[in-house]
């Protein structure tokens, strides 16, 4: 039998049309993806479209669209785009698939049912751009190291990961496993992380606030937070190709 492959490029975020970063990172994939062909692994190469949250929502409204009009006009471009460009990909995934939001809600619902999500109040400083919370020691001049904008303070009710109570199973994971993160830089910079307290994330947003995203399906009043419901995707693709399910 032989060996398989599974190579992704990043889910591109549809909130402007594809640039030449994109294209540059897909054609690198690509070449990936001929090169272990040629070498007579078996190899399955996925890109796609990441299309919830609140930058697709802004997005979506100052050019006079519905979220899911918008996501289908850009997504559609990222397609023709890559094909226009001969990429060799064996499948496209978009995070409006059916598919892909019966996955996410299949693993909410699970990890619901073990009870690592539960119910509580937040109050922090919270970047659209990023769309996440920020902490005091995470800001530089007070300001988001990406955007260089000040976050807007936030107090919202939502649900939360018990990321904390894995904290050490990760750690120990990384630490006997060199190979797990590559290159080594970024392993390192990754444990240096888990070393530091770890707190619980923040996996939902109100509908109040922002209603387009995937609904959680224990609370029909929130939806999922977007880096929850994308990162998902490359399991939820390639369970799809497969046939299989969450």
């Amino acid at each position: 039998m032989s060996e398989s492959i599974y190579l992704t490029t990043p889910l591109y975020y549809v909130n402007a049309e594809p640039h030449l970063g994109h294209t540059y990172t897909t054609v690198l994939v690509d070449a990936l993806a001929r090169y272990h062909r040629s070498m007579g692994r078996e190899v399955f190469f996925m890109t796609g479209t990441d299309e919830h949250g609140d930058k697709i929502a802004a997005a979506a409204a100052e050019h006079g669209a519905t979220p899911q009009e918008y996501a289908d006009r850009i997504s559609a471009i990222f397609r023709s785009t890559w094909d226009t460009c001969g990429i060799t990909y064996d499948h496209f995934i978009r995070t409006t698939d059916d598919y892909h939001v019966r996955f996410v809600q299949e693993i909410l619902r699970k990890v619901h049912d073990a009870g690592d999500i539960y119910f509580g109040e937040y109050g922090g400083k919270y970047c659209t751009g990023c769309e996440r919370f920020y902490t005091d020691r995470e800001l530089v001049d007070g300001k988001c190291p990406d955007h260089q904008t000040e976050p807007e303070w936030i107090r919202e009710e939502n649900y939360f990961f018990r990321m904390s109570r894995y904290q050490d199973r990760l750690r120990e994971h990384v630490e006997k496993h060199p190979d797990f993160i590559r290159p080594a830089g970024y392993r390192n910079e990754v444990l240096a992380m888990l070393r530091e307290p770890l707190e619980d994330l923040c996996i939902s947003r109100p509908k109040s606030r922002l209603a387009w995203g995937i609904e959680l399906p224990f609370d029909e009043n929130y939806v999922t937070y977007v880096w929850f419901d994308a990162l998902i995707n490359y399991l939820s693709g390639l369970e799809h190709v497969k046939g299989g399910g969450a």
